[in-house]
């Protein structure tokens, strides 16, 4: 990209999303026009081009509407899974502890999610069991669901900004579980997915328009079906039915947690993800540390 010269004056082109600013920015960087980027406090993002370049800014951007009438349609609720390396991070966890498990098979013990054990004070195993799996055929079934799910969070924003909120969403439903259910014995990554699910399905909520109620609850109502099939028909023992619907409605209420402007507007990738990831991997490291 051309330099931009401080000492002129810059004017506002565009704003809007970040996708959208992205591809105006490629518009103009093929024409060598010289162009800034920043967010304002409102939320949309902008792009600038100094004053002497303006008209030429403005004449490329007309073209590439032109060429491209479809340029201003808004993401649709449950858009098209499109492939993204985020969610490769977030499943190394259960691929890394379900691997020393299968060679291991204390580790089983020491991270099973145990009702009654939970309730006397063993709340890592909230954390645990989301990591480890029953078998071969377990791990890859969540593994294929989970880089589904968080795929599709990962269009909308950073996957990092909410994965600890899914994570606690996760633990939430296995304590809850262990309260309704004294005889509680479950692991595995789905209560995790299950979570995610339930925070996609409330970004999406957060960011249709205010039309009317029903179709603002059709993603809630969506994913609820989907879980319905998906936890019903799941290979293991009934008791998990709890952990998966419970996971559902802990990931809904996370899926407040990010800022709305972040999912309006977009929001990049940037240092702090990857301290958060980094954290994220010191947590597990931490709680398998207190189970062994």
């Amino acid at each position: 990209m051309p330099e931009v010269n401080p000492e002129h004056s810059l004017i506002c082109l565009e704003q809007g999303v970040l996708r959208i600013i992205r591809d105006f920015c490629l518009v103009l960087s093929s024409q060598n026009i010289r162009y800034v980027v920043s967010q304002n406090e409102l939320g949309p993002w902008e792009i600038f081009v100094q004053e002497e370049d303006l008209y030429a800014a403005e004449t490329q951007i007309a073209l590439y509407k032109q060429e491209n009438p479809d340029w201003e349609k808004e993401f649709a609720a449950l858009p098209v899974l499109k492939p993204s390396t985020q969610p490769l991070w977030f499943l190394l966890i259960p691929v890394t502890c379900t691997f020393f498990q299968f060679h291991y098979s204390h580790i089983k013990e020491l991270g099973l999610s145990d009702a009654g054990r939970i309730l006397k004070g063993e709340w890592w195993r909230l954390f645990t069991a989301q990591t480890i799996h029953n078998g071969n055929y377990h791990l890859v079934s969540n593994l294929l669901s989970g880089f589904f799910v968080f795929s599709l969070i990962a269009f909308k924003m950073p996957l990092s900004r909410i994965a600890p909120f899914i994570i606690l969403a996760a633990a939430l439903a296995n304590l809850e579980t262990a309260f309704i259910m004294k005889e509680y014995y479950s692991l595995g990554f789905s209560s995790t997915v299950f979570a995610g699910l339930g925070a996609l399905a409330t970004l999406e909520v957060r960011v249709l328009k205010k039309e009317r109620l029903y179709r603002r609850m059709v993603p809630w109502f969506a994913v609820l079906l989907l879980a319905v099939f998906l936890g019903v028909g799941d290979e293991t023992s009934r008791v998990d039915i709890w952990g998966h619907f419970l996971g559902l409605a802990m990931g809904m209420l996370a899926g407040f947690a990010p800022p709305k402007k972040w999912l309006k507007w977009g929001e990049p990738l940037g240092k702090f993800d990857v301290i958060v990831v980094l954290a994220i991997y010191a947590f597990f490291a931490w709680v398998w540390k207190i189970a062994a």
